[in-house]
């Protein structure tokens, strides 16, 4: 539904879904629209090629429920016009004894426009649908008389809705061209640009990078402008996209301001399914299977209360935060995470995870879908540097055959369907030996070989779906065997083998390994350039962001916009606050990692703390190493208050991790930490909570075959592929760990990097502007120096 003009714009299927919304969730049948009709919609156009339709548009016009309707349909009709027709694909769930509603209901009301443009009495129906080879034509005479009454009902169920859209047009959205919504009071150094900058992008329609250190404020200067584009009708509705929950609180916030200074924009916040689920009985696995009326007392009757949850809350509030959204849901008894997504119909600002724009298996297909309606939508990507190894991980899949072998070996005598699906894959695998013979060796822990092709293995993918068609139906009947959520774990991973092959091309890889009497299969993407330029196509605009895409050109060419626009902006803090110092004398590499280099790192710690009291981050490379020396570090300095990063750490353990960060200055504290983990980017200690991080290595990424491949990709394609696979990504692991120091205007403090490999241009090539005073320090007295003097000038000033 679309506002333009002062009329309110409605296609006659959207209409019937509305009507149609009613009885259980099951999205494991997602109905039948013509809007996610692809197979349909092809049909449809080979039958107008070859003359066996033709096609007109209708248009009627309504004054009713105080506006101006204009209700749109296409229309198809047999080559003599006698008759009003559609064509459908289905692929399930369906009897060839009646059509569904869902199908013949908006047939029916296209029929009523063309009837009304004609002035008709009544028009002949045929509807023509395809299950598999088999196909049926349903005919109908409709009289008009009768399809204008069932037009009403069709109306009447969409009134509020209709409403929703007049209002939002009329008196929402005019509220952001007010210059003064801007909720804050002066501009911050750089800000204006990175504003004025964005909303040019969003003018133009064009993808922008900008790299904006912290304390620009990038998350409102990017939110005003967009929020600014969509006032003045350039966009119809903003994704916030980020890959944290902290950044999307950030981003509530600002959006929560924006609207107290006047912008009257509705933002929700979209939580994980399995964050935010109420049955208990799902979150052991397969957790969208149990999404359907039978299994869940909150998909059961959804669409019957829906509604009510999302007319409360868009009356009460214009801020949906996850906790509104669980309350809503539980007072009602809906799905909360259904809920949220039918609620983000409803606002202006969405906030959300990468997955809802890139992720080929989780993206909005509301929105998204190719067969969707376009949608004038803004990308706002949030923590940009973030998004390359995200997207390779999206479009990267392995199928193992000793999972389906530890399924197939607990299958019974009677489960014979779900027998002869696993055991087809297996063999299927089992022959794929014959791929890695030119490779193949033996040795203690068995046969080991591989084989990688830069193309599709061309006869797997037919036998997943010919297993995916076998367990489909299991899975709807089999939901008390307790193979069950085994074999729909199985089933997600063909579904998304299959899906990632829709999009190989040449920046794919496939790789077939045979190891110890297992075989893998995987496909992995080498490049994401292309899956990411190909979701940014459903957008108008997008603008990715971070306080470290260093260096640009590379992230540009990374995430699909290799023309853009670039903005490159200086930190707006005094550069006299940080002290940046290098040891430039010590190698960490894998091979000097001994006893003496533990040592040297745990005297190089204690020359950086010495001077001033307080609380200290240390980053290692690895887990390993970062225990390593923080074993000789305590033994060494005892008296030291030392917290440590443990592996695979709860969300409350990493909460209290950061709270032993407290504001008591004079208080000596060391934090051990992995480079690239939870606590070297996204995390807010400001003031005394942290006064220096000391970053040991340059953050490379450790040593895989994957990295490899990747090297030797980008070798071939710019000479380039060892930065592009190993440097570039490490520092900046670098970048975000040094930029935990200074987070507000009177912070203070000091970054140590230890590696000798800061001495070659490369790295130096990548320092930001503000670290133009890096001294370097060959030795622990030199670097404790160098601290002291900084101190001591900070606490005279």
């Amino acid at each position: 539904m679309k506002y333009r003009d002062g009329s309110v714009y409605a296609d006659i299927y959207e209409l019937c879904e509305i009507f149609l919304r009613r009885g259980d969730l099951d999205t494991a049948r997602a109905p039948e629209t013509r809007r996610n009709d692809r197979e349909g919609a092809a049909w449809r156009t080979r039958s107008l090629k070859e003359g066996y339709s033709i096609f007109d548009q209708c248009l009627l016009s309504l004054d009713i429920f105080g506006m101006k309707l204009k209700i749109t349909g296409d229309i198809f009709l047999v080559a003599d016009g006698s008759a009003v027709r559609d064509m459908r694909v289905v692929h399930s769930f369906f009897s060839f004894r009646d059509p569904p509603a869902e199908l013949l209901l908006p047939l029916r009301m296209a029929a009523f426009l063309y009837c009304e443009k004609n002035s008709l009495d009544g028009i002949n129906i045929a509807l023509n649908i395809r299950l598999g080879e088999k196909e049926k034509v349903f005919e109908y005479y409709a009289d008009t008389d009768l399809l204008r009454i069932e037009f009403s009902s069709v109306l009447a169920a969409a009134e509020a809705r209709l409403n929703d859209v007049k209002h939002r047009a009329e008196v929402m959205i005019p509220s952001v061209r007010d210059t003064s919504v801007f909720p804050y009071g002066t501009l911050r150094e750089g800000q204006d640009i990175l504003i004025k900058e964005c909303y040019r992008a969003i003018k133009t329609g064009k993808r922008f990078f900008a790299q904006a250190p912290t304390g620009i404020g990038k998350t409102i200067s990017t939110l005003y402008p967009a929020a600014r584009a969509l006032g003045d009708g350039l966009c119809d509705k903003i994704f916030y996209l980020t890959a944290r929950a902290s950044t999307r609180r950030e981003a509530f916030l600002a959006a929560r301001d924006l609207h107290s200074g006047g912008a009257r924009l509705r933002t929700c916040v979209i939580t994980a399914k399995e964050q935010v689920c109420f049955l208990e009985a799902a979150k052991g696995g397969g957790l969208s299977t149990y999404c359907n009326g039978r299994d869940c007392p909150y998909a059961k009757g959804y669409y019957d209360r829906a509604d009510g949850a999302i007319f409360e809350l868009i009356g009460k509030h214009d801020g949906y935060s996850r906790r509104a959204i669980v309350e809503a849901a539980q007072k009602y008894g809906v799905c909360p995470y259904e809920l949220s997504l039918d609620l983000s119909e409803f606002c202006d600002i969405v906030i959300c995870d990468y997955n809802y724009a890139f992720d080929p298996a989780a993206y909005f297909r509301r929105y998204f879908a190719p067969s969707a309606e376009p949608t004038r939508s803004v990308f706002l990507v949030d923590e940009a540097h973030n998004l390359p190894d995200r997207a390779r991980d999206m479009y990267s899949v392995e199928i193992k055959r000793s999972e389906f072998e530890r399924v197939y070996a607990k299958v019974k005598p009677e489960d014979g369907e779900l027998d002869g699906a696993l055991s087809e894959i297996i063999l299927a695998m089992r022959a794929m030996k014959k791929l890695c013979r030119d490779n193949l060796t033996s040795g203690e822990d068995g046969e080991r070989g591989f084989y990688m092709t830069r193309g599709a293995l061309p006869a797997f993918p037919d036998k997943l779906r010919l297993f995916l068609f076998n367990t489909e139906k299991w899975l709807r009947e089999g939901r008390e065997h307790p193979l069950y959520s085994e074999v729909s774990a199985l089933s997600a991973q063909a579904r998304k083998y299959l899906r990632i092959c829709d999009y190989y091309d040449e920046k794919f890889l496939t790789y077939v390994e045979v190891l110890g009497g297992d075989t893998r299969v995987r496909i992995f993407c080498l490049d994401p350039s292309g899956v990411i330029a190909d979701r940014l196509r459903r957008a108008h605009a997008a603008v990715f962001f971070s306080a470290t895409l260093t260096p640009l050109d590379y992230f540009r060419e990374l995430l699909g916009g290799e023309d853009s626009p670039t903005l490159e902006l200086a930190s707006p803090f005094d550069p006299e606050n940080l002290c940046v110092a290098a040891v430039d004398t010590l190698s960490t590499r894998s091979d000097d990692r001994d006893e003496r280099t533990f040592r040297k790192l745990a005297t190089y710690i204690a020359a950086t703390v010495s001077a001033k009291a307080g609380n200290y981050i240390c980053y290692f490379p690895s887990y390993a190493f970062m225990e390593s020396v923080q074993k000789v570090f305590s033994k060494k300095y005892p008296k030291v208050k030392v917290v440590v990063q443990k592996r695979g750490m709860s969300i409350s353990a990493r909460e209290k991790f950061l709270s032993a960060f407290k504001n008591d200055e004079g208080v000596l504290r060391v934090g051990f930490c992995v480079l690239g983990g939870s606590f070297s980017e996204g995390v807010d200690l400001p003031g005394s909570r942290l006064i220096g991080s000391i970053v040991v290595g340059v953050g490379i990424p450790a040593l895989s075959n994957e990295r490899n491949i990747i090297r030797d990709y980008y070798e071939e394609k710019n000479g380039r592929g060892y930065d592009y696979s190993y440097s570039f990504p490490g520092m900046n692991s670098v970048l975000q760990a040094a930029g935990r120091v200074i987070r507000r205007d009177d912070d203070r403090g000091v970054v140590v990097l230890i590696d000798s490999r800061y001495g070659e241009p490369l790295y130096a090539h990548l320092f930001p502007e503000h670290w133009r005073g890096l001294k370097f320090a060959g030795d622990p007295s030199s670097l404790a120096e160098i601290v002291r003097r900084f101190w001591e000038k900070t606490e005279k000033s």
